[in-house]
């Protein structure tokens, strides 16, 4: 494997045995190779372990035992690592041979916390996502979902979140905010974490020419699973973090989310989520007192970073 480029990679499995080949082949093709892999592995009850064990002896296994939930897992995976950055990599992405090189060589400023990859469907080999972006109207979307990778910008620029398939981050930063909210347990807990950095002044930065092939779904496989949580933990998420956020909006926004989304065979899985987090509401509640209490960064900067980077504002949105 080429010299070492200060970057820690950790892969959060669950019977991913499928998945691990290819995302572990990639990492062993970088031009610039990671400082160590970690996988944590959540109870796989598949041949996870096995496959590890005997054909890449070199990546440390985390064994956790049982299913914590992708936070879980990458919170501890993240802890076992020392290196300065630490990618936390899908195991159903693929990143190109230059990935980490083309990110170590950007250009960052002293207040970038974060650097984001393209992600490229590989059902379609266009954009899923050029950056990860919050509404103010309480939800988050993929930028230039679905367009051509010619659309891409040559040069960086700054997102509101790096995309979570495969985001790199200050070690040091993502220690200092506590890392994923583990009781997402999967989904928006990247863009949850992704807002408390900004509320305290940092940003990512999106590189165009590292670009990771994403099989998006492949490792949840259950569309009623995801509506759920989405449903859930992106009420949770514009509790705790939107600066202004008055109840009636989100209400409406909600409502004209449940009449249009579909199948409309999960509109009942969705109503369960938004029930869900009205459970939660109170510690929501609760954790939306000290995450604003702690927020240093002037309201211009926050939505400055709410709105689309100013390179890419053209065009149909495409909401996640």
């Amino acid at each position: 494997m080429p010299a070492a480029c200060g970057v820690a990679v950790v892969i959060v499995n669950y019977n991913g045995e499928r998945l691990l080949p290819d995302c572990l082949a990639a990492l062993a093709s970088q031009t610039i190779g990671p400082d160590e892999i970690v996988v944590a592995d959540n109870g796989s009850r598949d041949g996870s372990l096995a496959l590890l064990r005997a054909r890449h002896p070199r990546v440390r296994v985390l064994s956790l035992g049982r299913n914590l939930g992708f936070g879980g897992g990458a919170n501890r995976g993240v802890r076992a690592t020392a290196a300065p950055w630490v990618c936390v990599l899908n195991s159903d992405a693929t990143p190109a041979p230059d990935w980490l090189a083309q990110l170590t060589a950007a250009p960052r400023d002293e207040r970038t916390w974060a650097l984001g990859s393209v992600l490229v469907s590989a059902a379609t080999g266009r954009i899923e996502s050029a950056g990860d972006q919050y509404s103010a109207a309480g939800y988050a979307y993929k930028l230039l979902r679905d367009h051509p990778l010619d659309e891409l910008p040559a040069e960086p620029y700054r997102v509101f979140a790096a995309p979570g398939a495969a985001p790199v981050f200050r070690r040091d930063v993502f220690d200092a905010l506590g890392g994923y909210e583990e009781r997402f347990f999967l989904y928006y807990e990247d863009v949850d974490l992704a807002f408390r950095a900004v509320l305290t002044g940092w940003h990512a930065l999106l590189v165009p020419s590292a670009r990771v092939v994403h099989r998006l779904g492949a490792t949840t496989r259950s569309q009623a699973r995801a509506r759920f949580y989405v449903a859930r933990n992106s009420a949770w998420c514009a509790v705790r973090c939107l600066p202004r956020t008055g109840p009636r909006s989100l209400a409406r926004r909600w409502a004209a989310e449940l009449r249009s989304n579909r199948p409309r065979r999960l509109v009942p899985v969705e109503v369960a989520g938004r029930l869900a987090a009205l459970a939660g509401l109170p510690r929501a509640l609760r954790e939306r007192r000290a995450i604003q209490a702690g927020r240093s960064a002037a309201m211009e900067q926050i939505d400055a970073l709410l709105r689309e980077p100013p390179v890419l504002r053209r065009g149909p949105r495409w909401e996640a």
